[in-house]
């Protein structure tokens, strides 16, 4: 039997009042040439109904097969789905969300014009069901800054804000792993989002990214959700992730650092920075109340005197709502380089 281009990953667990759905979104796909694996990440005595189902749509549609290794987590199911077949192309799905129609027949027709790009996401447009009330602010804004980023140069940009990736809407070239140390088990077991540290580690290796501007998936919201439940989705474990990504690929090479933003956000990477032995030399802020004051032994300044301190980079990590925006323009104007790690808000 000739291998399918496409092979997509379906992990699931606690997911089976919309897994039939789901996978009824795949069967109307207009690109046919995919197969599909779903992993039930259940102990067999949880009674999941993710288990019988799957075995079910595994016996009805030739394309999909369902394996059943237990409770192993996230990222081993991952990996799991991802092993199933030999494909060049592989994608993502959650069995909460569901796809358009086109969905695979657009992402396949991108990444045969385009083979620069290794990780091609899509817009994803957010929902909740009836029952589950209305999307959070929160999920707003953050669809917001997910829809704004499209081009390489823009993920670049932002990869240390925020996942800008929407996992579910990924597909990607399975010789794209070949940049990583275990290709054949991409995602890592730990206290971490998974995704972003597999994007953000493809990033280190050289990966270029893309995103189509159709929804192609329907992004389902509910409580349930890992991102919501899962403390691997945590601030303090993204940070950590960020951090490690920043220690790498940026700090040896960074010289002379000012954080722009002394609350939180900016407590965060004033901190790290000093116990890496690389304190700010400064920290700027918008808040009044703030100047005259120390962090880590840097002195808090106006944002407009950041000049006379001379930074090699700034680091902009402020979470309300406009201030990212006025603090990169600012630094536009003094000519100092800078980073956004924090401020999907604006």
């Amino acid at each position: 039997m000739q291998t399918a281009r496409l092979h997509v990953a379906i992990p699931v667990r606690g997911v089976g009042r919309w897994l039939d759905a789901a996978l009824e979104s795949l069967q109307r796909q207009t690109f046919d040439d995919w197969t599909a694996t779903i992993v039930v990440d259940a102990d067999p005595d949880e009674t999941d109904p993710c288990d019988e189902i799957a075995r079910r749509w595994a016996a009805d549609e030739a394309r999909i097969s369902s394996i059943h290794p237990g409770r192993v987590g996230l990222a081993p199911a991952l990996n799991l789905g991802i092993a199933g077949s030999g494909a060049a192309l592989i994608a993502r799905f959650d069995g909460d969300d569901l796809c358009r129609p086109e969905r695979f027949a657009q992402q396949v027709a991108f990444l045969d014009t385009h083979p620069d790009i290794d990780v091609l996401d899509s817009f994803a447009e957010s929902f909740r069901d009836p029952t589950d009330g209305i999307l959070p602010p929160g999920m707003l804004r953050y669809q917001h800054w997910h829809d704004s980023i499209e081009e390489h140069d823009d993920f670049v940009r932002e990869f240390l804000v925020e996942n800008p990736v929407c996992h579910p809407a990924v597909m990607l070239r399975r010789q794209a792993l070949g940049r990583l140390d275990q290709p054949t088990a991409p995602y890592r077991r730990g206290d971490f989002p998974e995704d972003y540290d597999l994007w953000l580690r493809l990033l280190r290796g050289g990966a270029r990214f893309h995103k189509l501007q159709q929804p192609l998936v329907r992004w389902r919201d509910h409580e349930q959700r890992a991102t919501r439940s899962d403390l691997a989705y945590r601030k303090a474990a993204f940070f950590r992730t960020k951090w490690q990504h920043f220690a790498e690929r940026i700090l040896p090479e960074a010289g002379r650092i000012v954080v722009c933003g002394a609350k939180r956000e900016g407590r965060r990477w004033i901190g790290a920075l000093a116990r890496a032995g690389h304190h700010p030399i400064a920290v700027a802020d918008i808040d009044p109340r703030a100047i005259g004051n120390t962090r880590h032994g840097a002195p808090v300044v106006r944002l407009e005197e950041l000049g006379q301190f001379r930074p090699d980079l700034a680091l902009v990590a402020v979470g309300t709502a406009g201030a990212r925006g006025k603090i990169e323009r600012a630094l536009c104007q003094m000519k100092v380089r800078c980073l956004a790690v924090a401020g999907i808000a604006g």
